[in-house]
C-alpha cells in the first residue's frame, strides 16, 4: 500500500535552490571559453598553457573532491555551500587583477577551483537521492538543468560585459553576484535531508506496514525497480566492478564536456564568426544540456539508466562529428545542428551517473562514493581541455582532439552496460559480501 502525501514537499525546494545555485557557479565553470578567447586576444599566449588554467583547475576539483564528498556528509549543505561560496567570490575578485600567465594558474586554477568544488554538482546530487526515490532521475535532471540554462545567460552576458568594460571587470561583478545570490540562498533554505523539516522522502508518508518494515525506502519505491537497502559504505563500493565501470564513465563525461567548453568558442572563431555568435553558441549548447538532462533522467526512470543514457551519447557523438567538419562560415547549419545534437545529447551524462549511483549505492556514504566519481570527472576534465588545446599548438586544428572526444564517448556509453544499474537494483552489501565480492 501506498503511502499518502503529507502537503507540501519541500524537496522541491531543495531542487529549486540547488539549481540556482548551479546556475551561477557552474554557469561560470562552463562559460570559461568566453573568458579564453578575451584572454588569448590580449595577452597572446599559446592555447595549451592558457588552457592548462582550466586542467589545474579540474585538477583540484578532483583533488578536494574526497574533501568536500566527506564534508557534505558530516557538516551538511547548510554550512558547506555558503563557506564554499565566499571563497569562490574571493577567488574572482583576484582574477579582477590577472595580469600574467601563473595569476590566472593561481586565481582561476587554484582559489577558484576549491570555492567551486564545494558547491558543484557532485554534493549538490548526492543530497537529491534522500529527498526522492520515485522521482529520482526527474528531480536530479532539473537540478541540473541550473547549469545549462546558467551557461545559457552567462555566457553571453559575460560576452557583453567584456564587449562594455574587459574581463577584469567582468570577474569583479561576478564576484560581487556569488556573494549576494550564492551566500543567502544555501544558507537559508538549504537542509540536510526530509527529516530535517518533519517530512519523508517524494513528501509521501509511510503507511504503519512500511514504518515498521525492515527498508521502508523499498517499500515506498515503485515496484518497477526497489531500492537498495541503505548499507552500502565506501569500502563496500570500491569492492564492486560496477564502481570502476562508473568511474570511466564519469571520466568520459569529464573529458567530453569540458573539451568542447574551452575549446568550442575558440573553434567557431577560427571558422570565421564572431566572439558574439561563439558565446551565444556556447549559451545555447548550455541550454540546450539542460533540457537533455530533464527529457533523458525523466525517461530512464522508465526504461532504464542505459538505455536513456546510450541516447543521448549518440546525439553527443553525432554533434561532434559535424563540429569538427566546420572549416568556414559557408554552412552555418552545421553550426546549429552541432548545438543541438550535442547540447541535447551531453547533457545526459550528469544527471543519469547522479541517478545511477543513488540507484546502486543508496546511504550515508553517497556524497563520498560522488566524491570519487568526482575526482574520475575531475582528472578527466583536466586532461581533455589540455589535450584539446596542446593538439591545435603542434596541429594547427582540433580535428585529432574531436575525434579523441568521439572514442571516449563511446567508451563512456559502454562503462554504463557494464555497470548495468538496472540489474544491480536488487542486490545489496549483505548479498555482494556472500557472494565474495564478485558483484558485476
Amino acid at each position: 500500500m501506498k503511502g499518502k502525501k503529507s502537503g507540501f514537499y519541500y524537496g522541491w525546494i531543495i531542487v529549486g535552490v540547488s539549481s540556482l545555485t548551479l546556475f551561477v557557479v557552474l554557469g561560470l565553470r562552463y562559460s570559461f571559453g568566453v573568458f579564453y578567447v578575451a584572454i588569448l586576444q590580449e595577452y597572446g599566449w599559446g592555447r595549451a598553457e592558457t588552457a592548462g588554467a582550466f586542467s589545474l583547475a579540474m585538477l583540484i576539483h578532483a583533488l578536494f573532491a574526497m574533501v568536500t564528498g566527506t564534508l557534505i556528509d558530516r557538516v551538511g549543505p547548510r554550512v558547506l555551500f555558503p563557506l564554499g561560496a565566499t571563497f569562490l567570490a574571493m577567488g574572482l575578485a583576484a582574477a579582477s587583477r590577472i595580469t600574467a600567465i601563473w595569476h590566472l594558474y593561481l586565481f582561476f586554477g587554484v582559489i577558484m577551483a576549491m570555492g567551486t568544488n564545494t558547491l558543484a554538482f557532485a554534493p549538490h546530487m548526492s543530497r537529491i537521492p534522500r529527498w526522492f526515490i520515485r522521482r529520482r532521475g526527474l528531480a536530479g535532471g532539473l537540478v541540473a538543468a541550473g547549469i545549462g540554462v546558467g551557461t545559457l545567460v552567462m555566457a553571453p552576458t559575460i560576452q557583453f560585459i567584456i564587449d562594455t568594460v574587459d574581463w577584469h571587470h567582468a570577474f569583479l561583478i561576478l564576484a560581487v553576484l556569488v556573494i549576494m545570490v550564492v551566500v543567502p540562498i544555501t544558507a537559508l533554505f538549504q537542509r540536510r535531508s526530509p527529516e530535517e523539516v518533519g517530512q519523508f522522502p517524494d513528501g509521501m508518508m509511510p503507511t504503519c506496514s512500511q514504518i515498521g518494515a525492515p527498508n521502508p525506502e523499498a517499500s515506498l519505491k515503485d515496484s518497477r525497480a526497489c531500492c537498495l537497502p541503505e548499507g552500502w559504505t565506501l569500502r563496500t563500493t570500491l569492492r564492486t566492478r560496477a564502481f570502476w565501470w562508473m568511474g570511466l564513465v564519469n571520466l568520459a563525461a569529464g573529458i567530453t564536456t569540458n573539451t568542447l567548453v574551452v575549446h568550442q568558442a575558440a573553434h567557431v572563431v577560427d571558422a570565421g564568426y564572431t566572439t558574439t555568435l561563439a558565446a551565444s553558441i556556447v549559451g545555447f549548447v548550455g541550454l540546450l544540456r539542460s533540457v537533455g538532462g530533464v527529457l533523458c533522467s525523466h525517461f530512464s526512470d522508465r526504461v532504464g539508466r542505459e538505455i536513456a543514457y546510450t541516447i543521448g551519447a549518440s546525439s553527443a557523438f553525432a554533434g561532434v562529428l559535424i563540429f569538427l567538419l566546420i572549416r568556414d562560415t559557408s554552412a552555418p547549419w552545421m553550426l546549429y545542428a552541432f548545438v543541438v545534437l550535442f547540447g541535447l545529447g551531453s547533457g545526459t551524462s550528469g544527471p543519469l551517473c547522479a541517478a545511477t549511483a543513488g540507484d546502486l549505492w543508496p546511504g550515508d556514504f553517497l556524497g563520498r562514493i560522488m566524491g570519487t566519481f568526482a575526482i574520475a570527472y575531475g582528472v578527466g576534465s583536466a586532461v581533455g581541455p589540455y589535450l584539446g588545446g596542446y593538439f591545435y599548438d603542434h596541429l594547427g586544428s582540433y580535428t585529432l582532439s574531436f575525434f579523441l572526444v568521439m572514442a571516449i564517448i563511446s567508451m563512456g556509453s559502454l562503462g554504463m552496460w557494464m555497470a548495468a544499474p538496472r540489474h544491480r537494483r536488487t542486490i545489496s552489501p549483505q548479498g555482494f559480501a556472500n557472494a565474495g565480492g564478485k558483484s558485476t
